[in-house]
């Protein structure tokens, strides 16, 4: 039943232009964000956190803004999902890309480290839309029709997912395979290591770092940027480059492939997920202490 109610709704929005879709869930983000306190609480402390000298309105408005293009990625999701190859690779240039290619065509595969920012649904789909043999890792959900739903969609240009339970044995023959790993790198993990993340300590994956260093595996970084509020988009690429003093020490690694993502943020800061906990590892220790 929940199968077929997503295909539906999907369906039905589908037949919304992207642009109306896009705007549509923008105005129901702003809803969510005056009427979810939970969410709106977590926003504006983190905003807070990573922001000290800004004013409460510029806090709010970023804060609102980043609701605005949650509800708007949400909203194009069937556009990501069940429009054409031709359709979605016509509204995103590509940036960076050489490089990324050169590396991948050295045949030891690459780490490809992401983050929340934008529609990164549609980002993590231009991978495998581009013709890069890809797995990415993820967290299911917990709805058995739902993720058997959205998995099909994640897959349908060859992407393989892997979910992030059931560990990594597949790893090092998708790297052997030429594979790129996709990874998120902005989730809080309760078993992850403490590495600053916009200048704060964060609970964060390790594996690029590991498996950079054990397999000699290149680093590189991917982002879409939205172009103004239209379905239009930039995919850029950029190797990172771990420094060899860093190379055996996790933190120091992750926290280099962190800093790479933070002038973008820092840039456009409503396009990121504001509302996660990504510094719950500092949370925690604040309710520890008073």
């Amino acid at each position: 039943m929940l199968t077929f109610v997503i295909r539906s709704l999907f369906f039905l929005i589908r037949l919304i232009p992207v642009r109306l879709a896009g705007a549509l869930g923008a105005g129901c983000g702003r809803i969510f964000y005056y009427t979810g306190k939970r969410h709106r609480t977590i926003a504006l402390k983190n905003l807070r956190r990573v922001y000290p000298g800004k004013d409460l309105a510029w806090r709010t408005r970023v804060a609102r803004e980043s609701c605005a293009e949650l509800g708007r990625t949400s909203f194009e999701l069937p556009h990501v999902f069940l429009r054409s190859r031709s359709f979605l690779r016509s509204r995103i240039t590509v940036e960076g890309e050489a490089a990324f290619q050169a590396a991948m065509s050295q045949g030891k595969g690459v780490i490809l480290t992401a983050c929340h920012h934008s529609n990164w649904e549609l980002g993590g789909l231009s991978i495998s839309m581009l013709g890069y043999a890809s797995s990415v890792i993820y967290r299911p959900i917990r709805q058995a029709g739902a993720e058997t739903v959205l998995k099909g969609y994640r897959e349908r240009f060859g992407a393989s997912f892997q979910s992030r339970h059931s560990g990594l044995r597949w790893l090092p023959r998708a790297l052997k395979q030429g594979h790129c790993i996709a990874v998120m790198i902005d989730q809080h993990l309760s078993n992850g290591t403490p590495v600053p993340f916009l200048g704060h300590a964060a609970n964060t994956t390790t594996l690029p770092a590991v498996f950079s260093n054990k397999y000699n595996t290149p680093i590189f970084g991917v982002m879409l940027h939205r172009l103004g509020h239209q379905f239009r988009f930039k995919l850029e690429f950029w190797p990172i480059t771990i420094p060899a003093s860093d190379q055996l020490n996790e933190v120091s690694a992750m926290q280099t492939i962190c800093d790479s993502f933070a002038p973008a943020i820092h840039a456009y800061p409503e396009l990121w997920m504001w509302i996660h906990r990504r510094w719950l590892y500092l949370d925690e220790q604040e309710v520890e202490t008073s």
